[in-house]
């Protein structure tokens, strides 16, 4: 995989045990290339990622088992090994999408490769990534309350990115409008602050992340 798949992946499975407890850190994801790890913990002391967790490795186990489909009994087995559970997400994700046993991939990890090493000999593709990106980032959208969860699967299966969706949810619910209405305001010649000001929203409500755009299909990441 390329670097840029790599680090999706990694901010893949931080959104995702972030949601379901703050465990971790999203710093985690931002680390240089060539960083090195802090040393295991003395014993009887967790790591620092585990010593922020606010749920049971039951729960954990249980969230990451439905979120990416794989044995809820393996997940809890690793948690309680203490295993890093930036490795536990991403070898959650990486089964899914690779149809591979929970305990196949950390088997991959466990042998000292890298996620980069394991991604390319699971032939994971960058595509199959930014989808489960997509799909945790309509998970946040709906568990906000901003579009229900029916409406914003339809309008990615449209092909309206999710930042689109989240800031026209937004913007339809401060305003009472239908987020229909409000993506079809969006051009590229304004912005998701102006389209807030046009429907007599609170632009600060509306924090685009990347440069704004129209609403457009989400890009295939092949090359």
């Amino acid at each position: 995989m390329k670097r840029s798949t790599r680090r999706n992946v990694v901010g893949i499975t931080l959104g995702v045990l972030i949601v379901s407890g703050s465990i971790g850190s999203l710093a985690h994801a931002h680390e240089p290339a060539g960083h090195t790890a802090a040393p295991p913990p003395a014993h009887g002391q967790m790591d620092s990622a585990h010593a922020n967790v606010q749920m049971s490795s039951e729960e954990i186990a249980k969230h990451l088992s439905e979120m990416f489909n794989v044995s809820e009994t393996e997940v809890k087995q690793a948690i309680d090994a203490k295993k890093d559970l930036f490795d536990v997400g991403q070898a959650a994700m990486f089964a899914k999408i690779s149809g591979k046993s929970f305990n196949d991939v950390m088997a991959m990890r466990d042998s000292g490769k890298t996620w980069e090493q394991i991604g390319d000999a699971l032939n994971i593709m960058e595509d199959d990534v930014q989808r489960e990106l997509d799909k945790i980032e309509i998970m946040h959208i709906t568990m906000r309350g901003d579009v229900d969860g029916k409406t914003a699967n339809a309008l990615y299966e449209e092909g309206y990115a999710p930042r689109d969706i989240d800031a026209a949810g937004i913007i339809a619910k401060a305003s009472g409008k239908d987020v229909r209405e409000v993506l079809e305001r969006k051009t590229m010649k304004n912005s998701w602050k102006d389209v807030a000001k046009a429907f007599g929203v609170d632009p600060a409500l509306v924090k685009p992340e990347r440069p704004d755009g129209p609403p457009t299909p989400h890009p295939s990441t092949k090359e």
